[in-house]
């Protein structure tokens, strides 16, 4: 059931402020994985949760690597419940990748030299145990060599209930 309901307003007629702003977590150092094919927690890219929230989570993945060779691999953790994604990038032959699927499963993005851009949108709905939604990540084949999630990479979060 879709419920709308009507804006809220001030006593003078005036638009209310927005209550429900959203929750933006920046990455402030580059993060670097090397030769390894093991998940890894982002340093940064987390995000508490209560027990029994629903949310909805935009992931902003800046990353590169010194060549199309290890790819990349993204997951979330969560404390408890369900969440699915639907992730948008480019894949190992540099093709636009749109998929989506239930957690524990992840979406694997092609690397280069040059800057990618990837974004996976997670809905979750925590169960009863409270912590964090956590971000990790590894290259998909270990090669002796960085791969580098940047600075300013982001999750930014909608609390839905």
């Amino acid at each position: 059931m879709v419920v709308i309901t009507e804006p809220a307003f001030n006593a003078d007629g005036s638009l209310a402020p927005y209550t429900k702003a959203p929750t933006i977590v920046r990455k402030t150092a580059d993060q670097i994985v090397n030769n390894s094919a093991t998940f890894v927690n982002d340093t940064r890219l987390l995000l508490a949760m209560a027990a029994n929230e629903v949310w909805v989570i935009d992931l902003i993945l800046y990353y590169v690597s010194g060549s199309a060779t290890p790819d990349i691999r993204v997951q979330a953790t969560i404390p408890s419940g369900v969440a699915s994604w639907i992730a948008w990038g480019l894949d190992a032959a540099d093709a636009i990748y749109v998929y989506t699927r239930d957690v524990p499963n992840y979406p694997t993005f092609g690397t280069s030299t040059i800057l990618r851009l990837a974004r996976v949108t997670f809905t979750v709905v925590n169960g009863a145990t409270a912590g964090n939604f956590q971000i990790q990540w590894c290259q998909n084949t270990a090669t002796a060599e960085d791969t580098k999630v940047l600075t300013n990479s982001c999750l930014i979060a909608h609390k839905l209930a």
